[in-house]
């Protein structure tokens, strides 16, 4: 299965999208920085563990991973668990940009 943020925020990937190519550019950047702490993640060496737990957070999937990989635990859970609440808690309302 490849995990990515987009599967995990579909929605919001797609509406950046289009929100690019339609010109909006003021309202890209807004979806753009409400997604950087979530891309952010991406620099971190247990990527792959991190997109697992949002996927279970969000109720997309599962946090199962296959060894030789480990959950995540302690303070790097504890630190992708508040980036998600935080992304969770301050998700824009896409339908205020009227994509169709």
């Amino acid at each position: 299965m490849n995990v990515n943020w987009h599967g995990v925020f579909p929605q919001e990937s797609v509406a950046l999208m289009k929100l690019a190519r339609a010109g909006h550019i003021e309202a890209a950047r807004e979806l753009y920085r409400w997604f950087m702490p979530l891309l952010r993640l991406n620099t971190i060496p247990k990527l792959v563990q991190a997109i697992k737990l949002t996927e279970q957070i969000v109720d997309r999937g599962s946090e199962k991973i296959r060894a030789p990989r480990l959950s995540l635990i302690g303070e790097e859970r504890a630190y992708v668990e508040k980036t998600i609440q935080d992304a969770l808690d301050t998700r824009t309302d896409l339908s205020r940009f009227n994509l169709g």
